[in-house]
């Protein structure tokens, strides 16, 4: 008695074909590769956002900052530097009112004293890593203040790079704020005009 033999085709029905174990390790490599470059991408991405915002809050701080310590100053009658090292300064203005100002690190506290009672408070921001410190020109009655504070693009590379130039020094960028004690800077916009003279024409 002879068996008949018979084969049945797994296309015939329907049914994929198999796939691989180098196929399925294929496929996972590439989607690995992908995660990891969308992954990089975002973070890339976010960190610029924050640096931008960052960037944009300080700016506003220091904005602000420069305004009311040049109105400070020209509203004040005496100019006090009472901590070594210029890291303080105190404002006498009028009627018994007096504005200290104080740098704690990359940090400017700003005190609003009247009547021997503190009346206001305020705090401005620096970039990290900056230094400043106040100073008077008794000669010039004038007062400011110093800062150097590091160089944007090489706060951006500070990660990658060392923070010295070729030099051994750090890259900084230095700025200052100078204003005149007591002047009244509502009278800078008067114009005092020359009178004007005949001429006569000479034959």
């Amino acid at each position: 008695m002879q068996r008949r033999g018979f084969t049945i085709s797994i296309r015939q029905y329907g049914c994929p074909p198999g796939v691989s174990l180098v196929e399925v390790v294929v496929a996972m490599g590439i989607a690995s590769v992908l995660m990891g470059i969308s992954m990089t991408t975002m973070h890339t991405i976010l960190r610029a956002e924050r640096e931008t915002s960052k960037a944009a809050w300080l700016g506003s701080s220091f904005q602000r900052f420069s305004h009311l310590f040049r109105a400070d100053i020209h509203a004040a009658d005496d100019v006090r530097l009472p901590a070594e090292g210029g890291t303080e300064i105190t404002l006498q203005q009028p009627d018994k009112r007096s504005v200290t100002y104080r740098i704690d690190q990359h940090q400017i506290f700003r005190v609003v004293t009247s009547q021997g009672e503190v009346a206001h408070r305020d705090v401005f921001y620096l970039p990290e890593g900056s230094h400043a410190q106040f100073f008077e020109q008794q000669r010039l009655h004038r007062a400011g203040i110093s800062i150097e504070e590091p160089d944007p693009l090489q706060r951006v590379l500070s990660k990658n790079y060392s923070k010295s130039d070729q030099s051994g020094r750090p890259a900084v960028q230095e700025l200052s704020i100078i204003s005149t004690i007591g002047h009244d800077y509502r009278l800078a916009d008067l114009k005092l005009k020359q009178p004007e003279k005949e001429t006569k024409k000479t034959e």
